[in-house]
């Protein structure tokens, strides 16, 4: 889970940063974060929400309601997510029986498509988002019932804002210099 949110560091994406790592027997098969596909620029190279850049002309030019238009926009989020990334790294039979695992709940569209699609056996998650409270259906709850219906397991790793300080420490200070080691066993 680590490394997920390690790649999660390289998004560019300036509404939230996602890692994603699949992995199978014990190797890692691909990697993703949440970014603009290739060739297109990012939100963070545009330094704005390309899609919140949409709906507010949109909202703007025709009198309607900002909230409501943002809504409609998020089809044109120029962020490719993190599963899909991580999944196009990959060869098919790699997915196959593989874990994802991902720093955020993946929404219903990557459940479908990426998830389901490729056969992945099972899901590890770091963070929850995704839910509405105030709906009877959201995006969590759409993506839980996709997961479920197709057998994927889905579990939560929990690791604690120190731990990964202690873990981001750790590689900032020790990662590549000599430890204390002496061989013990020879003269």
């Amino acid at each position: 889970m680590f490394q997920a949110i390690s790649c999660a560091t390289r998004h560019s994406c300036l509404k939230r940063g996602v890692g994603a790592v699949i992995v199978k027997d014990r190797k890692v098969v691909g990697t993703g974060y949440n970014g603009a596909a290739a060739d297109i620029r990012s939100c963070r190279e545009l330094g704005y929400c390309y899609y919140e850049h949409l709906a507010s002309h949109e909202a703007e030019t025709n009198e309607k309601k900002f909230s409501d238009v943002r809504e409609i926009f998020k089809v044109y989020c120029q962020a490719v997510h993190a599963e899909a990334n991580a999944m196009s790294q990959c060869a098919k039979e790699d997915a196959h029986g593989s874990t994802l695992y991902i720093t955020n709940y993946p929404c219903p569209r990557c459940a479908q498509d990426v998830i389901i699609t490729n056969k992945v056996k099972a899901v590890k998650v770091w963070k929850e988002y995704l839910m509405n409270f105030t709906l009877s259906m959201d995006e969590k709850r759409a993506s839980d019932n996709k997961l479920l219906e197709a057998g994927i397991s889905v579990n939560y790793i929990p690791i604690s804002k120190e731990r990964i300080k202690e873990i981001a420490s750790y590689m900032a200070c020790h990662v590549g210099d000599r430890t204390k080691y002496s061989f013990k066993g020879g003269k």
